[in-house]
């Protein structure tokens, strides 16, 4: 049985806080690689309006679940 890995679909919200850039992620969905390792199948959020970059990621496990 292979294992298929899961991505977190997040977008990255850019600021400014004391002079440095940060960023803020907002997780919209998830996604997770095609069976035959060729493609991903990304699932959003239902009535979700998404504009400009879309980031997936591993999850970070201290995030978990949150």
């Amino acid at each position: 049985m292979s294992t298929k890995t899961r991505y977190d679909a997040l977008i990255p919200h850019e600021y400014e806080s004391n002079g440095e850039k940060k960023t803020y992620w907002t997780r919209v969905g998830a996604a997770w690689s095609n069976a035959d390792g060729k493609g991903i199948n990304i699932e959003l959020t239902p009535g979700l309006s998404v504009h400009g970059k879309l980031v997936l990621r591993i999850p970070d496990q201290k995030t978990e679940g949150k």
